[in-house]
């Protein structure tokens, strides 16, 4: 999603550019892309050392679009496919740059660091090396130019939602959140629950058994494996129960939602470090994923639904919080490196 955004932004300055879109393929990227570029996608691959032909074949794939495309920029948005990328921008002298967009840097962008131009962090606490500081820009996580807030009502109407109602957004990132989804499922099942209602994006996993689990319940909700209009979502809930990916801290602070955090508790705890961006600046909730269950948050949902002025700080914390207009930065930066090599 930042890598569409920033496309956006490079689009706003000059609408005849061109853009070739590299990415996996899965359904969750097709529906991101959405037709907006041409793309072309590459098949998932399992990256070791013990699997070091499949980087090799990357490479090979790499050199042969780059000469192909003749690229005057080059931008990586993390991940093991903008390794051979950067890597031939770099061989061969194209601009370029790579973007972190967690707190913790990255494996491959830790890698790429070498190779990278300039590099640009989603996050003003990131620690960055010596190594590297001249080189680092602090410019943010660029988004989507549709993330706008709506008004709550006709985003509640959107969803056909009762307006009035105490609305809770759930979601478990691009992939879904097993963990997450089986405790809300468990936690509507208490009858002692009411009051609320739901927009809960479940992912592609278990979508079915999840649709299935909702039909039983007798609770307004909406639910979706994925949805495109997060402004919507976002627009029409008091509360987000959430994943604490980069691009939903970003979404939370650009849109002022107060939200309960659960980090993904592997891949080296980048959520943990992007949750506790939030925390730290009393505009969100944590809780540890083993420590998730439905009690908890019967416990908190309710602690903030019956206190709205706790909502409402949580809210100004966020608006405090302040974030460059990253997609159109970047879109100049762009444009400024490629100027500079002509």
């Amino acid at each position: 999603m930042p890598a569409v955004a920033f496309c956006q932004g490079l689009k706003d300055k000059d609408g005849g550019v061109r853009i070739k879109f590299v990415t996996t393929d899965g359904k969750i990227e097709r529906q991101i892309i959405n037709n907006n570029f041409d793309t072309v996608f590459f098949k998932k691959k399992r990256i070791s050392l013990l699997t070091a032909y499949n980087l090799l074949g990357l490479f090979f794939q790499s050199r042969s679009l780059i000469r192909e495309f003749k690229p005057d920029f080059i931008a990586g948005f993390g991940g093991y496919l903008s390794v051979p990328f950067i890597m031939c921008a770099n061989f061969s002298g194209i601009p370029n740059f790579i973007h972190e967009q967690n707190v913790r840097i990255g494996m491959a962008n830790n890698f790429l660091s070498m190779f990278a131009d300039k590099i640009i962090f989603s996050f003003s606490n990131t620690q960055i090396s010596d190594r590297i500081k001249n080189k680092s820009l602090f410019l943010g996580l660029p988004l989507r130019k549709e993330l706008k807030r709506i008004d709550r009502q006709e985003a509640r109407r959107y969803f056909g939602l009762d307006e009035k109602c105490f609305t809770i957004l759930v979601i478990g990132g691009s992939q879904g959140s097993y963990k997450i989804n089986t405790q809300i499922v468990g936690l509507l099942k208490d009858k002692e629950v009411c009051g609320i209602q739901l927009i809960h994006l479940a992912g592609y996993y278990k979508y079915d058994s999840f649709e299935r689990e909702y039909g039983s319940l007798n609770i307004r909700h909406k639910l979706f494996a994925f949805l495109d209009r997060m402004d919507y979502a976002f627009s029409a809930a008091d509360l987000v129960i959430s994943r604490s990916g980069a691009n939903t801290i970003a979404e939370l602070v650009a849109m002022q939602a107060p939200a309960i955090l659960v980090p993904y508790p592997y891949a080296k705890l980048h959520q943990a470090d992007n949750a506790r961006f939030l925390v730290d600046r009393d505009a969100a909730v944590l809780i540890e994923d083993n420590l998730l269950d439905k009690r908890i948050l019967k416990h908190l949902i309710a602690g903030f639904r019956d206190n709205p002025e706790r909502l409402e700080k949580m809210s100004q914390a966020l608006s405090s919080i302040k974030m460059p207009d990253a997609r159109n930065k970047m879109a100049e930066l762009a444009w400024e490196m490629v100027n500079e090599n002509n």
